[in-house]
């Protein structure tokens, strides 16, 4: 089930759902807005990305400031984070949107890593960004970047992300990706 503004206020007031900074404007009909954190890390080109052996590309990592956006080229991919620290119950969950102005400038925030687990704890959530028009963009930190979809499990997870050892659960802001046996192993 899919959460209106009605059941998100009540999810909040429960403790099921914490966003800080939490803005009363940021809540629609049928979700959150998230705005963009400071950090960016962008990947350097120079590497043959092998995931069996681990070897992942170097990363520059940027911070913006309110007076200094960050120019994102046509092509180019680089990972945010939201603005919010979030917390997601047990009986929770959401997907990420981009926002529908910015993919209408070519602007793409979550390419495949849209849903964010029952149980994630107290940190921000990182984005993919990536400019697929033909004109650069200007990212601005506290930016509307992005909308939360949540919705409700029909029992809580036993499983929930940050207890269970999720791989990012010990990531503050935006992280580099991390390698386990996962992409070894057969299903």
């Amino acid at each position: 089930m899919m959460l209106s503004d009605i059941d998100i206020e009540a999810a909040m007031q429960a403790g099921q759902l914490v966003i800080s900074p939490y803005f009363q404007r940021s809540l629609e009909a049928a979700g959150v807005t998230l705005h963009l954190g400071y950090d960016i890390l962008k990947p350097l080109a120079g590497k043959t990305v092998d995931v069996k052996h681990k070897i992942l590309p170097d990363y520059q990592p940027i911070t913006m400031a309110d007076d200094k956006p960050y120019c994102l080229m046509p092509q180019e991919f680089v990972l945010g984070h939201t603005y919010e620290n979030i917390t997601v119950g047990n009986q929770l969950g959401f997907f990420i949107e981009g926002r529908s102005t910015l993919a209408r400038l070519g602007l793409t925030v979550v390419k495949t890593a849209m849903l964010v687990q029952p149980g994630h704890c107290n940190r921000t959530v990182t984005l993919e960004l990536a400019n697929h028009g033909p004109n650069p963009l200007l990212l601005y930190p506290k930016m509307k970047i992005a909308k939360a979809a949540l919705f409700q499990l029909n029992s809580a997870t036993s499983r929930a992300y940050d207890a269970n050892n999720g791989k990012y659960r010990t990531q503050s802001t935006v992280g580099k990706p991390v390698f386990t046996k996962e992409f070894l192993e057969e299903e």
